[in-house]
């Protein structure tokens, strides 16, 4: 079977989706199938998931970047090499990234046109999106000429109907795999003082950390021992740290940076809070349950459906602060009991987890192209 994989979102980096699309690659070229892929742009030249692709076997097919006078780097959303084999392969597995890049020209007119069975993956529907009429239609439209359509949640597809308001019979719920060395269980941190990590991109608009940095200001939480890590990147991080300086917790707080040691993170960190506005599925909270942290969440995307309230974690009911403070104060006077939610956690995440994603995804493409109607020609 030959596979052409499509990253939309043409330039951000690395994130669920990739993680999804890459290890579905992996099976499929253990499996003996033909790969080719395009990846998004990375200005910050995440490479070695896309050489150890290559070095599998797998070919990267090129897209056309620049840079604008504002120093922002922009990218080509279909590359015409990548249509051209998409025109010739079997099946071909597209990652959408949002829901707003479905109504992007390019990416319309290849999947209308591709000729072979499309799958695709939406890693975030966000709870705010609604569409104008017209658009909402097309998207429809676009979305009914797939095979599948993969998602990260089971919120993921309740919002997508409900902003298409339409049933999504296609829809298939297979969460991003996580980290490949992580094996389990890591041991209890030795300090005596409660850390806590927020492990997500240094999005506040979307990972809330600035809500938690407003909250852990009240002068009761100033008057308690406990230390805070961001472990993360992203734009904001300049932000946040004047933000922590504001509400006089710059010393409490530490700005990491990007980590992709995720035992050693969890050695040294307690209990991962995560106060997002909106999510799917994160990775940061399965790695967190498979390291054996209980886990601190507010009540968005799937999460309260691994996360249940005193037993491996704590839900905050929605993303106000007056929520997120109620969920922390239950946690600090709980806090004594957080090892073992910990062990409950990883208990939790191990029944429900899916240990291979990709090759999930791999049977449902070889599913689709088994029942496609037969025709002649292939990728070269």
């Amino acid at each position: 079977m030959k596979i052409v994989i499509l990253a939309v979102e043409a330039v951000v980096g690395w994130g669920g989706s990739e993680e999804l699309w890459a290890d579905t690659a992996r099976a499929a070229l253990a499996a003996g199938h033909e790969v080719w892929f395009t990846p998004r742009v990375d200005p910050r030249g995440y490479e070695a998931p896309l050489d150890e692709l290559v070095a599998l076997g797998a070919t990267k097919l090129p897209r056309r970047s620049w840079t604008d006078a504002d120093d922002r780097v922009h990218a080509e959303m279909v590359p015409a090499e990548l249509a051209a084999i998409a025109s010739r392969a079997d099946v071909l597995f597209v990652s959408i990234g949002s829901l707003r890049h479905v109504l992007d020209d390019a990416l319309t007119s290849l999947i209308q046109d591709a000729g072979v069975p499309v799958a695709a993956t939406i890693q975030l529907t966000s709870e705010t999106d609604m569409l104008p009429d017209a658009l909402r239609e097309r998207v429809r439209r676009v979305l009914g000429l797939l095979g599948a359509l993969v998602v990260p949640a089971h919120r993921s597809l309740t919002t997508l109907q409900r902003i298409l308001a339409a049933r999504v019979d296609h829809g298939v719920v297979i969460p991003s795999p996580i980290r490949r060395d992580l094996t389990g269980p890591v041991a209890w941190p030795d300090s005596a003082v409660p850390t806590l990590a927020c492990v997500a991109r240094l999005s506040p608009i979307q990972k809330g950390h600035d809500l938690l940095l407003e909250v852990l200001s009240d002068p009761l939480w100033k008057s308690r021992p406990w230390a805070l890590n961001f472990v993360g990147r992203g734009r904001s991080d300049r932000y946040l740290a004047e933000l922590a300086a504001f509400y006089g917790l710059a010393d409490r707080l530490t700005l990491t940076g990007f980590q992709s040691d995720m035992r050693a993170v969890w050695s040294q960190n307690h209990m991962l809070v995560l106060p997002s506005r909106e999510e799917s599925m994160p990775i940061a909270i399965m790695e967190a349950m498979f390291c054996a942290r209980p886990c601190l969440v507010t009540d968005v995307g799937d999460n309260a459906r691994l996360i249940t309230d005193g037993v491996n974690g704590y839900v905050a009911e929605g993303d106000r602060p007056h929520a997120l403070a109620a969920a922390l104060d239950r946690a600090w006077h709980g806090r004594h009991g957080w090892k073992t939610m910990g062990q409950r956690a990883f208990e939790t995440y191990t029944a429900d987890r899916d240990p291979t994603p990709g090759k999930t995804v791999l049977s449902l493409l070889e599913s689709m192209c088994a029942t496609a109607p037969s025709r002649t020609g292939g990728a070269e």
